[in-house]
């Protein structure tokens, strides 16, 4: 079967990939979460710089790329995702957009109260535009972690006409490179205007926008190829899944070295290629593992509460860095298992009085076929 030419879905459902949510935010936690001053030299130093390095980002991305390709790619040069556009952008804006927005204006009336210099009409709507990524002055400022929606919606707009692409003939891993050298045009282009740090330098460009950062989703997109062609079909064994862990670890552990002993480490070409490279493809492999292996790890990720928890990851995500949770942080002791379980409970809250409510209002009538949930 071609990767070209999409077979068919029945509505499909993957419990596994429900519950990477959960563990993909919860490495986010721990890669955000504000642990205080480094110990001195030792094992607890090395466990600190480890801890620091985790990143469920590229995770979650991956994840992206593959649910989209699985459930939008007609096969077809037309350009036109599953369902015609108007389904494709209205479900991609229920899913993402209404709690960004309430807890964005949540957390401007926080900045505003504490007299932020910040909080103005303009940093405002920079941020509910989801353009504040392209500019490394307003990066973090709001919701932190949420200058990644800005990845997400960048390949929602373009996914579409990648994949009718890729079905013109167009080699799938060609595409970033297409995408790279489009971004370093706009770094040449854009930099040394200073606005901001609009494109400022190239590593902003490669960390911080889809340009850059766009190899998690292109490996999620194969993924679904494979997918579809048969090729991820159940196994024996435990491979993929085992050799996945180990290369994720590892890289941590190389970021970790990175951190350790390079000046600037996020903008030396190593820990970039660690990064944007090394991190997408151990995720891919361990991706493939967890659709293909029947291992104690996808059983325990399919498991009802990890269930649960993967469903309000996006709340969860939101929530566990900035200004709210800062403000949740500072009435709690300093004990981070219990800020992770108020965050935890809070996320919850939001997914069933807010999030769910919202979206099911928002989206579109679902797709009689060709359906892959998520």
């Amino acid at each position: 079967m071609s990767p070209s030419s999409p077979a068919p879905l029945q509505r499909q459902y993957f419990p596994a990939l429900t519950g990477l949510r959960a563990l993909a935010a919860w490495l986010v936690f721990f890669h955000h979460y504000p642990f205080g001053a480094l110990p001195t030299a030792g094992p607890a130093r090395a466990l600190r710089y480890i801890v620091s390095e985790f990143h469920g980002l590229p995770l979650l991305l991956l994840l992206s790329g593959f649910l989209i390709a699985l459930r939008y790619d007609v096969g077809t040069g037309s350009f036109r995702p599953q369902g015609g556009w108007r389904h494709y952008l209205q479900n991609r804006f229920a899913r993402i957009y209404p709690l960004f927005a309430l807890l964005t204006l949540a957390t401007f009336v926080l900045l505003r109260h504490w007299h932020s210099p910040y909080a103005t009409p303009g940093v405002l709507l920079l941020n509910l535009s989801l353009l504040r990524s392209f500019f490394s002055d307003f990066l973090f400022i709001g919701i932190g972690p949420a200058w990644s929606l800005t990845l997400l919606e960048c390949f929602y707009l373009v996914a579409p006409l990648l994949l009718g692409l890729r079905a013109r003939g167009l080699p799938l891993w060609v595409q970033p490179l297409l995408l790279l050298v489009l971004g370093l045009g706009l770094v040449v282009l854009l930099a040394p205007l200073g606005w901001h740090g609009l494109f400022g330098s190239v590593p902003f460009m490669l960390s911080y926008t889809f340009l850059g950062h766009s190899l998690e989703f292109f490996v999620g997109v194969w993924l679904a190829s494979r997918y579809r062609a048969g090729r991820l079909a159940e196994q024996n064994g435990s491979g993929r899944t085992i050799g996945g862990v180990v290369a994720w670890i590892a890289t941590t552990v190389a970021l970790a070295a990175g951190q350790a002993f390079l000046p600037r480490s996020s903008e030396q070409p190593l820990v970039l290629l660690l990064n944007l490279v090394a991190l997408p493809l151990a995720g891919g492999l361990f991706f493939a593992g967890l659709l293909s292996e029947n291992t104690t790890l996808r059983r325990l990720l399919s498991s009802r509460i990890i269930q649960h928890l993967g469903r309000n990851s996006y709340a969860f995500y939101l929530l566990h860095a900035g200004p709210l949770s800062f403000w949740v942080y500072e009435r709690l002791p300093d004990s981070w298992p219990l800020r992770l379980l108020a965050v935890q409970v809070v996320s919850l809250v939001m997914y069933r009085l807010v999030e769910e409510p919202l979206g099911r209002w928002l989206r579109p009538p679902k797709l009689p076929s060709h359906s892959v949930d998520h």
